[in-house]
Parts: C-alpha cells; sequence; structure tokens
C-alpha cells in the first residue's frame, strides 16, 4: 500500500496564474460541458508540456556533435542524434499552438453563443475577431490584434500536421541550433528559424501572455456564489472550504467547510486550523460534516 502524508496543503491562491484560478473557480458562473471543459484542461496542460520538451531539447542537444563526428570520421552520418532532437522541437511546436487552440475553444464557450460571427475555428477567430458582433469584450479583440506572432505558429503547425516535416543543423563555431523545412515556402524562401530554443523561449512568452489576458479577463466575470474548494488532506481524508471567485484570495480565504467533521473526537485535527483565517469563518454544515471526501470520491473528481 502506498503511504498517506499526514498533512497535504492544497489550497495556495498565492500561487495561482489567472488559468489557475479560472480553472478552479469557474464553475458556479459557467456550465461547460464535457468537450469544454477538456478544453479548459488542456490550455494548461499542453503549455506545461512545451516546456517540458524544451528542456528535453536541450538534454539532446550535445548529441548534434556526436553527428557531426562521425560524418568528419566517415564522410557520412545518419544523423540520427538531430533527427531526433527536430522531432522533440516540432512536437514543443504543436504544443504550443495546442494551447492555443484550447483557449479559443474555451473563449468560443464563454462568448460564442452570444457572438455573432464566432466559428469553432481558431484561425478564423484571429483573422475575424475584429468583425464580431455582440458581447466579445473589446479588450479581448485588441488582445488578438496584437498577436501577430500567431501566423506563424500556425503556418509551421499546420504544415507538420497536413504535411513535411523539418530538419536542424547545428552551427559549431556558435553552438547555435537551426530549424529549417525545405518544403515549405515562406517569403519567396524556405521556412527557417536561425535559433529555434530562442525562438520557442519567445513563442511560449507570447503564448503565456495571451492567455494570462484571456483568462484575467474572464476571470472578471465570475460570479459571487461560493466555490467548493479542496484545501487540503489529512491522514487521506479531505478538507474543503467554499470560496468567494470575486476576492482576492489568500490561503485564508473563504469558510471552512470541513470543520464540523475534523472537530469531533474520534477524527484527526485539521494541522493549519490555528492559522487559517477560512477556519475562522465557518460555513454551515452542507453534508460533509460525517463523511469527508478523499481523493477516491467521485463527488471530488467532479467539482471545479
Amino acid at each position: 500500500m502506498p503511504r498517506v502524508a499526514a498533512a497535504l496543503l492544497m489550497f495556495v491562491p498565492e500561487r495561482w496564474g489567472q488559468l489557475d484560478h479560472f480553472s478552479k473557480l469557474h464553475g458556479n458562473t459557467y456550465k461547460f460541458d464535457q468537450w469544454q471543459r477538456r478544453a479548459l484542461a488542456g490550455v494548461g496542460s499542453h503549455l506545461r508540456k512545451t516546456l517540458i520538451l524544451h528542456e528535453l531539447g536541450l538534454k539532446l542537444k550535445p548529441g548534434l556533435e556526436d553527428d557531426h563526428r562521425w560524418l568528419d570520421e566517415h564522410g557520412h552520418s545518419p544523423m540520427t542524434n538531430s533527427a531526433e532532437l527536430a522531432t522533440v522541437l516540432e512536437a514543443a511546436f504543436l504544443e504550443l499552438y495546442s494551447s492555443i487552440d484550447c483557449t479559443a475553444k474555451v473563449l468560443r464557450a464563454v462568448y460564442g453563443p452570444t457572438t455573432r460571427g464566432f466559428k469553432e475555428s481558431t484561425s478564423g477567430m484571429f483573422k475575424n475577431a475584429d468583425r464580431f458582433e455582440g458581447s466579445f469584450p473589446p479588450e479581448l479583440k485588441e488582445a488578438i490584434r496584437d498577436a501577430t506572432w500567431y501566423w506563424r505558429l500556425r503556418t509551421v503547425r499546420d504544415e507538420l500536421t497536413h504535411l513535411s516535416t523539418g530538419h536542424v543543423r547545428w552551427d559549431r563555431e556558435t553552438d547555435i541550433v537551426n530549424y529549417s523545412n525545405f518544403d515549405l515556402p515562406e517569403q519567396g524562401k524556405f521556412f527557417d528559424i536561425p535559433d529555434v530554443f530562442a525562438w520557442i523561449g519567445e513563442m511560449y512568452d507570447h503564448v503565456n501572455r495571451f492567455i494570462g489576458i484571456a483568462f484575467h479577463y474572464m476571470n472578471g466575470t465570475l460570479g459571487s456564489e461560493p466555490v467548493f474548494q479542496l484545501c487540503g488532506m489529512v491522514e487521506g481524508r479531505g478538507l474543503h472550504r467554499y470560496v468567494n471567485p470575486t476576492e482576492k484570495l489568500t490561503f485564508h480565504s473563504g469558510e471552512c467547510g470541513a470543520w464540523a467533521w475534523f472537530e469531533l473526537p474520534e477524527n484527526p485535527d485539521c494541522p493549519f486550523k490555528d492559522h487559517c483565517g477560512a477556519y475562522q469563518r465557518k460555513a454551515p454544515p452542507q453534508g460533509w460534516e460525517t463523511s469527508p471526501a478523499s481523493l477516491s470520491d467521485p463527488a471530488v473528481k467532479s467539482q471545479d
């Protein structure tokens, strides 16, 4: 049996970004279907995988020297390490685009029903947002208008998804890795990224900033009805509170909902209560006081 931690703190809103805030607290304002919930989950997971692939690419980079050493010694080389690195970097491109794709799906879930012209197309959103009519906010139209970086990312994503793949080249003198796709035309030449690791970093910053703007705005639309939050674990059982999404959140926010259970003498006490503002504002018992949630409880998994 796996060991169960004596205590685990899970509610740390000071570390949340705009996406985290919306993901955890949107549930009483927006009733997403399963596809929309999966798109919301995909925004962050694809973005995190971009960083993982970028770091993996850096680990593979020294192998390019082995390819060139073999070429020098034998006059030819299978360039296996180069092919592996190109595969990882292209996966990073696709993950970045998938994060934007998922963001567009969430925006459509929120604004699509009341916005004329907002169709199920990520490129269509970036192309046509200025012509949207209805509830789509001007602030988000401006963010989309400013995202000129999107089109190059979309170009390489479409090529990789539907057509050809590219190659990497290592410059011994500068230790810089180039990425090229000789089959993909770009302004009369072939598609070329002179420093691919730097480009991924820059593109990540663009995508991350756009996501932050989008979810910051949507966080401003959340209602004030308190939302259930699993805030910790004690001996494998869940501790929870109810949080108002419109308030500035800290560890002390909300009202404790688990107090009626952990105050019973036969149950383990909450290890955080003596320094928790939510415990000072106890919520009325709502059915959890005799049977707190565990991580295997379906009720926990279904909560936003």
